[in-house]
């Protein structure tokens, strides 16, 4: 009995829910309201933004993209009937990033996850191949200069290898009793041991690439994950001859250890 005259509450209940929150638009001003039913039954957002994500796609400062988005906009404002222009404001270093190949050659045969860094140099359509090092821990920025002869036509690991690519909270969600805590702090840990690695170069990371660069590396790689399945940060690289590439969590991961365990990696 009281099931049912629950429910006849709820169907009785259900119209004036409808109706009254349809008398309660926040506002009565014809003005809003246009503005609202223009954005919620007339919106271009969709359609404007696989223009620029799907075929223009990324609009790095100075690059071809950017100025093909500049174009795009407005001719698209022009067919809209709203005067459009491009300005010229400041000088800009352009750059495309063209195709980027990265292979396992040894110990066996696997095209790699990366992406090269935006301003980064390219090969010049030449095959790069090189064996592979990790940045070591040094005591002192004198044993790093003693040591920086050895990078030449090597590619070097410049960041942290993460032990698992799995994000924390999946640690939560599956893990037994105290793995998040236990995975959060290793985590913490190995980026405390790495960035001292890098500061035991007397360099940042910034000059260390340069000094790689300088000393003939063929190339340098690095892994700025996001915490996240798949999601690595793509950001720039201040060298001008030697191609700095991204790679991805689970693939930086497996050349770093193939190097770690003296297996001889080969790129």
């Amino acid at each position: 009995m009281r099931r049912a005259l629950l429910a006849a509450l709820v169907l009785a209940a259900a119209p004036g829910a409808g109706a009254a929150s349809a008398q309660t638009f926040a506002t009565e001003d014809p003005i809003l309201r246009s503005i609202w039913t223009e954005a919620m039954q007339n919106s271009q957002v969709e359609a404007l933004a696989q223009v620029l994500l799907d075929s223009i796609g990324p609009r790095l400062t100075g690059s071809p993209a950017m100025q093909a988005a500049h174009d795009w906009a407005v001719r698209t404002y022009t067919a809209w009937g709203i005067e459009a222009r491009n300005e010229q404001y400041g000088t800009w270093r352009g750059w495309e990033r063209g195709v980027t190949h990265i292979d396992l050659v040894r110990p066996r045969v696997r095209t790699l996850e990366g992406m090269m860094l935006a301003w980064s140099p390219g090969t010049n359509g030449r095959n790069v191949e090189g064996d592979v090092l990790i940045l070591p821990h040094f005591s002192s920025a004198a044993e790093f200069r003693a040591w920086l002869p050895q990078v030449r036509g090597k590619f070097v690991l410049v960041s942290y290898a993460q032990e698992s690519c799995r994000p924390l909270r999946q640690f939560e969600e599956f893990g037994v009793e105290g793995a998040l805590e236990k995975a959060r702090a290793a985590r913490e840990e190995g980026m405390r041991a790495w960035n001292a690695r890098v500061q035991s170069t007397g360099l940042s990371l910034n000059d260390l690439r340069l000094a790689l660069e300088g000393a003939g590396a063929a190339g340098i790689l690095q892994s700025n994950w996001s915490n996240d399945y798949g999601v690595n940060k793509i950001f720039g690289t201040n060298t001008t001859r030697t191609p700095t590439v991204d790679l991805s969590c689970e693939d930086y991961g497996l050349v770093y250890r193939l190097a770690e365990n003296n297996q001889s990696p080969r790129l």
